[in-house]
């Protein structure tokens, strides 16, 4: 079935809200923001509308990670913007002068 790949749940691809982060910081400061969003992400999993929070650290770049989020509706994506736990995120990466890049994408149908 097309997009079933990309199925969880009761979400398909065309309801979900993907977001690809990259937040890089001075390789100083990289303890203190990989613990934030750790702490953001084992909060982000917890609320409903969360399908997917995946953290890598970047083995080439010290100070530089990715967050690869998948939301089951673009109004459990907003309820995660007004959120405690994603606030004090922004308010870490904010503080350490953090570059934060945001992308809000829509996965493509594999073609043959």
């Amino acid at each position: 079935m097309q997009g079933e790949h990309y199925r969880k749940g009761y979400f398909t691809m065309s309801d979900a809200i993907h977001i690809l982060a990259i937040v890089t910081t001075d390789a100083d400061k990289a303890p203190a923001l990989e613990k934030a969003v750790q702490r953001c992400a084992a909060f982000s999993l917890k609320e409903e509308a969360c399908k997917r929070y995946e953290i890598s650290r970047d083995l080439e770049k010290v100070g530089r990670f990715t967050v690869s989020e998948i939301w089951a509706s673009q109004s459990g994506f907003e309820t995660h913007l007004a959120s405690t736990h994603f606030g004090e995120l922004v308010e870490q990466v904010k503080s350490q002068g953090a570059q934060l890049d945001v992308l809000k994408t829509q996965p493509l149908e594999p073609k043959a």
